[in-house]
This record gives structure tokens, C-alpha cells and sequence, in this order.
């Protein structure tokens, strides 16, 4: 095959990227300000895999592929600004940071050390969820997904070289299956389907597919586009271009992060208006005038340091702040982070990118891996608490989930004995189970209030709670189907256990019935309206109820707790702030508009729970709510470790309220 020679540096693409990072800028700065900005990503992709396919069988074909220089080469290209952002990271935080946030900060940046950041952001939440715009290093999934595609990819060709196998039909597969993964996978499980690699490495594949048609078959593409009918007076290229920019407009206009599960087919307009945008080459218009001209190449340029720089700013702002930062100060954040990767890519990577001597990438790659050591380290002592007195009237190391997950998620010889339940936990292993604790994190974070209650000091409590899970036969999502029926199965079969107790949240049930979106709601699939899945919700609670009464077990149903609506590390004094407001004064929602979320679900629940008046019902609510307010922090105690979870503190708070709010019953 003869190659393309003109495949040397396209300015035009240094201005696709530019085109990228603005998408992902103005998504990032203001999200509610055309919602599909998130594509910049899915753009990129394409970038990366068309560049650095083109490098390969180019190097190949010359006979002068080395893989130790390959990755030479992408440790000298990325490496030097991950360092600088990382570092300043790891700085920033150590002053300005709470004990929980410094350490999941730290974790996060010992993954993106070592390009694993998409792996541990996919078993801790979506990129989409709330807490997501408080995680500094959470850009870092992509960087992931780059790295481990390189990982293999290079292998893959090589191994196609050496068997003389056609390097078209082995992409071109690769691409169809990563994509068949993807668009089978996507309902089922959408978090894993955005951050594993082998369900985004389609995106790359297509990059890699214009690389080898623009190397090998670009003579029989311009042919075959000269053949079309709109091709006429050599328009082909200008026309190629103009479609492939309305693909990714239409993508950034028309796609919306809160109404599709993302990346699925609609995916597909960003990749192949990018590949659509390289093939058309230099010659096109909107190439040569707009792409390449010299303000678009500069911030291509600079993209790569620019995207590193951006969201930590930001993430670290909404951090520290009580509100969410003022439209000013987020565009002075990317403003900021403009001008720290210009000084990044003009004082660091060109500096290191381009240096020869030998000791340069073993200098990165011992650099890199002792600053993921760092993160690793301070992620082990709990994010330094001791760094500085933040807070006086409460327990250190009470906000956040790291210190509940730490103590209170699961034990090994619960989930050996009763499976793989997100929350497992038993008093005694060894002891015939009396009372069982049913629900989502919602009842989970009543464990510690069960211990220290006086109704159960002689008895043996199990807790078999998942993530997201409703206390009932049939609940509302797919994942929580099997373990809640095997939990209530046991239950139902064990004489021992008098005493079944359950919560959940409100927030999450109502969510769930009224959101359309969620992939695994599994009423949507009834093609039922908001009023009939409500009643199905209903008859859920009915028929497990009735199962559990008829077994003679007595059941107890916990009232959700208020929820904050702020984060109550809001009411503790950071070392500074840029607003004005040092802390949050009162600690605390108004109890009418706790009052009026909670009466949503009370409407739901109550006329079920109406029917069997034998039901215990203890309500929490009183327990933190006063006539005016609901409060974090109470008798000078943190009785939160977020906006809707009790911290340890708190649930202890709660049982000895339980003790003296209700009478001790009677086990016989």
C-alpha cells in the first residue's frame, strides 16, 4: 500500500481541539447553558485515536516502530502537566481542605498517578451524579480510558504486523464490538458503560479507522466522495466539512446530560462529525479559514494542560464555598485556568516534551508514581485531620463517607455468610439472628441507633441493606431485585428473627417514581402512568407486609430523616473562603420545607401503612426538628455526615431520642 505523504501536523486539527475544549469549558462553567457540551470529550477521543494510530503505521510502515519509545513519547507528551496540576492539588488542599475531602482527594489523585481514575469513579458514582462537581480530580476518567486503550492498542497492531493481517478489518471489528458492548450494556449498566474502556474504546477505534483510510484508501475516499452528487465543481471536501460541524453542533444543542443515558447511539454525532471534520482535510473551508487559523491552533495548543487546569478550579471553588459560586467567579476560574496551561504548556511541557536526555521519562515516571504515593498516603491517614483545629464542638472525621464507610459498610463474615449486600453487618455471627434491618443507606445509617437502643440490648441485629434498594419484594430498581427478595426470603424462613425493621429514603423513592430516565426503573417498563406506578409501589409495601405479619413478625417502619438541602461542612470555618460568609448561621433547613418534601412520600406510604395498624411507626423527624428549624448540629454535636446521612454521632443521637420517645416493647 502506498501512503498518504501529506500526513505530517495539520494545524486544522489543533483547532479541532480547540473546538473540544470550549465545549467542555462552557458545560463545565455553565451547565445549564446548552446542556451537550459534554461531546468535547467524545471529540477528543477521536483526536487521540487518529493522531496517535496515524504515528504507528506510519512508524510501522517504515520499518521504525519501537514500543519502549512509543511510550517515551506519551509519558514526555502527558506526564509534565499532570505532575503540576496533581501537586497543586495535593498543595491547595492541604490548607484549604476538610479531613474528609483532603482524603478522598488524596485517593483520587494516587488513581489518576496512575491512569486508573475511571476504574474508582465508577464504583463510587456517575459523572452525572451531584456529588460530582465536588471532585477535583473526577476530569481525570478520560486520561484513564486514553491510557489503557494505549496500553493494548499498540499491541494489537503490532501483533497484526507480525501476522501480515489486514490493519483495517482488525479496527473496523474492534470498533463494531466496543460499540455492540456499549449500546448493549447502556441500560443495564450506565456507569460502568461511561467509564470502562472497552465500552468507550469505540470512540478512539473511529479515530484510528480515519488514520488508516486517510494513510492507505485516501485517493479511493476522494474518488468515492467526487461520485456523490453533491460533489459537483470539487465542492466534496467543503461540503464533507459543513456536515460533520452540523453533526457536532446538533449534538451539542440537541443532547441533554438529565434527559438520555450518555454515551449510547447518539454518541455517534460528535465521533463522526470529528472523523468527518479530519477527513476532509486542509482543503476544506471551515478547515483552513476557521479551524486552522491562529487563534483556534493556539488554544488547541494549549487544550491538553487547559483541560487539566479547568475543573479542579472549579471543583475546588464549589468546595470551599458555601453557595455555588457566582457566574463571575466561574468565569474567572476559566480564565485562570486559561492562563496557568498557557504558562504550563510554555514553561513545562515544551520544555520536557521535546528534551532528549536519557533520564527524562524514568525522571516523569518516578516523579509521577511518588506523587501518587503521596495521594495514597493521605488517603490512609484520614486527610491529616490534625493540619489545623477547623472545628471544636465535634468529633473529628464525622463529615463525610469515608469515615462511616470506614466502620460502618460492611464485615467480611457478614457477606461470606449472607452475600454480597453493599451494607452487611451482624452484631454476632455466631448467634441465631433476632432482629433484621431492611432498606437502602437510609436505614444502614439507623445501624449504630439499633445498637445503643434499649428495645434490642438482648437481641442479635443483622443488617442486610443495599445502595439504592426499597425494603420490599418488588422495588423500584433492577439491581435491588434479587438481594432484597433473598433478605426477605430469609427472614420469612428463620424462627428466630421476631423483629423486622425498615426505612428508606424519601427522596429516592419518589425520584424514582416520577423519573422517567432512570434506566432501571423497572415500572417504566409497564409503559404505566405517574398515578398507576405509584399504586404498584403501593402494592409492593402491601404484599410484603402481609408476608411478614403472617409469619408472625413484628415490623417497624422508620420515617425517613430531614434532609439538609446543603452540605454541613457549610457550618464548619475553613481556613478561607473567597466569599464573605465564613460559615453557614443557622445550621439548619427551615422544618417547613422539611415538611413539605417528607408530606410527599407520608401520602404515599401512610394510607398502606393505615392498613395494618399493627405496624410500629417511629418518626425521626422530632428528633431533629424544632418548631422552626432542622438542625446539623445539635446539642453541640455533628449529627450529619452530609446533606441526608446520618454521621455516627447522629445515629447514636437518634437511638437514645428513640429510648425515650417510645415505650420498650415486648419481644414475647
Amino acid at each position: 500500500m502506498t501512503q498518504n505523504q501529506h500526513l505530517n501536523y495539520r494545524p486544522d486539527i489543533d483547532g479541532l481541539r480547540a473546538v473540544a475544549i470550549l465545549l467542555v469549558l462552557i458545560f463545565h462553567g455553565f451547565p445549564r447553558f446548552i446542556k451537550g457540551g459534554f461531546i468535547g470529550v467524545d471529540i477528543f477521543f477521536v483526536i487521540s485515536g487518529y493522531l496517535i494510530t496515524s504515528i504507528i503505521l506510519k512508524s510501522q510502515a517504515q520499518g521504525e516502530f519501537n514500543l519502549v519509545d512509543f511510550y517515551s513519547r506519551r509519558i514526555k507528551r502527558i506526564f509534565p502537566a499532570l505532575l503540576v496540576v496533581l501537586i497543586f492539588c495535593l498543595t491547595f488542599g492541604w490548607f484549604s481542605l476538610l479531613a474528609d475531602e483532603y482524603q478522598a482527594l488524596g485517593k483520587h489523585v494516587a488513581a489518576g498517578a496512575v491512569y486508573i481514575s475511571n476504574l474508582v469513579l465508577q464504583s463510587e458514582a456517575g459523572y452525572f451524579d451531584t456529588d460530582a462537581e465536588f471532585k477535583p480530580l473526577l476530569h481525570l476518567w478520560s486520561l484513564g480510558i486514553e491510557e489503557q486503550f494505549y496500553l493494548i492498542f499498540p499491541l494489537l497492531l503490532m501483533l497484526t504486523a507480525r501476522f501480515k493481517s489486514n490493519a483495517l478489518i482488525i479496527i473496523t471489528l474492534s470498533l463494531l464490538s466496543s460499540f455492540t458492548l456499549n449500546v448493549l450494556l447502556i441500560d443495564q449498566n450506565p456507569t460502568g458503560v461511561f467509564f470502562f474502556p472497552q465500552t468507550r474504546a469505540w470512540e478512539l477505534l473511529i479515530g484510528s479507522f480515519v488514520a488508516h483510510i486517510n494513510l492507505y484508501q485516501r485517493q479511493r475516499f476522494d474518488d468515492l466522495l467526487a461520485k456523490l452528487p453533491f460533489s459537483k465543481n470539487h465542492n466534496a471536501p467543503n461540503i464533507l466539512a459543513w456536515l460533520s460541524l452540523s453533526l457536532i453542533v446538533g449534538a451539542w444543542i440537541g443532547l441533554d446530560n438529565t434527559k438520555i443515558i450518555f454515551p449510547n447511539g447518539w454518541a455517534l454525532l460528535p465521533t463522526l462529525g470529528a472523523a468527518g471534520l479530519i477527513l476532509a482535510g486542509e482543503q476544506a473551508w471551515f478547515n483552513r479559514k476557521v479551524l486552522a487559523s491562529k487563534a483556534a491552533v493556539w488554544l488547541g495548543l494549549i487544550s491538553y494542560p487547559l483541560y487539566l487546569w479547568h475543573w479542579p478550579l472549579l471543583a475546588l471553588m464549589r468546595t470551599i464555598e458555601m453557595d455555588k459560586p457566582k457566574s463571575y467567579l466561574r468565569l474567572f476560574a476559566l480564565f485562570l485556568s486559561v492562563l496557568l496551561a498557557w504558562l504550563t504548556y510554555q514553561l513545562v511541557e515544551k520544555k520536557l516534551r521535546f528534551w532528549n536526555h536519557k533520564g527524562t521519562t524514568v525522571g516523569l515516571l518516578a516523579s509521577l508514581l511518588f506523587v501518587g504515593s503521596v495521594g495514597y498516603y493521605i488517603q490512609q491517614h484520614a486527610g491529616y485531620p490534625e493540619r489545623f483545629n477547623y472545628a471544636k464542638n465535634w468529633k473529628e472525621g464525622e463529615l463525610g463517607q469515608a469515615p462511616w464507610k470506614a466502620k460502618w459498610l460492611r464485615q467480611k463474615e457478614c457477606t461470606d455468610k449472607f452475600g454480597e449486600y453493599v451494607f452487611c453487618l451482624v452484631q454476632n455471627i455466631e448467634k441465631p439472628m433476632s432482629v433484621v434491618l431492611l432498606g437502602d443507606s437510609h436505614a444502614n445509617h439507623f445501624y449504630p441507633a439499633l445498637l445503643k437502643n434499649n428495645y434490642f440490648k438482648n437481641d442479635n441485629i443483622l443488617n442486610l441493606s443495599g445502595s439504592g434498594c426499597s425494603p420490599f419484594f418488588d422495588t423500584l430498581t433492577d439491581k435491588c431485585h434479587e438481594s432484597m427478595h433473598k433478605a426477605l426470603n430469609f427472614v420469612l424462613a428463620t424462627e428466630s428473627i421476631h423483629t423486622v425493621i425498615v426505612s428508606n429514603r424519601d427522596k429516592l423513592i419518589i425520584d424514582g417514581l416520577n423519573d422517567a430516565k432512570l434506566p432501571h426503573n423497572k415500572f417504566k417498563k409497564l409503559n404505566v402512568d405517574k398515578e398507576n406506578t405509584a399504586f404498584l409501589f403501593q402494592q409492593t409495601m402491601r404484599e410484603t407486609f402481609q408476608q411478614l405479619l403472617a409469619a408472625h413478625k413484628r415490623v417497624i417502619f422508620i420515617t425517613d430523616i430531614p434532609e439538609l438541602e446543603f452540605n454541613p461542612a457549610d457550618c464548619i470555618t475553613r481556613p478561607w473562603r473567597i466569599s464573605k460568609n465564613s460559615v453557614k448561621t443557622p445550621c439548619a433547613t427551615p422544618r417547613e420545607q422539611v415538611e413539605k418534601n417528607h408530606q410527599i412520600y407520608l401520602d404515599l406510604v401512610t394510607p398502606v401503612l393505615n392498613e395494618f395498624p399493627e405496624i410500629i411507626i417511629w418518626d425521626t423527624v422530632p428528633a431533629f426538628c424544632d418548631a422552626d428549624y432542622c438542625w446539623a448540629i445539635k446539642d453541640q454535636k455533628m449529627l450529619y455526615r452530609d446533606d441526608n446521612h446520618l454521621s455516627e454521632t447522629g445515629a447514636i443521637y437518634l437511638g437514645e431520642y428513640l429510648n425515650k420517645k417510645y415505650p420498650l416493647l415486648d419481644h414475647k
